[in-house]
């Protein structure tokens, strides 16, 4: 499945919580661009201080599993 929307996930490779998201987007074969932030180069018109962060363009939508989940469970 892929997201209706132009969501984009935000990771660190220092979040446990990063693995959750991960793990449920493979299950679910939810399919959408994934930046890890300690790994890539990103520009977003604000900072992300808490991951996994969902955007939906430059928007921040949801942050943290359970938000991130509901979300696009909502999609």
């Amino acid at each position: 499945m892929t997201t209706k929307q132009p969501y984009q996930l935000f990771i660190s490779s220092k979040c446990s919580c990063c693995d959750t998201i991960l793990a449920l987007l493979k299950n679910e074969n939810i399919t959408l661009p994934i930046t890890n932030v300690d790994k890539e180069e990103y520009t977003l018109p604000f900072s992300i201080v808490m991951f996994p962060a969902l955007t939906l363009g430059e928007k921040l939508v949801s942050y943290g599993c359970d938000d991130i989940i509901a979300q696009l469970k909502k999609a």
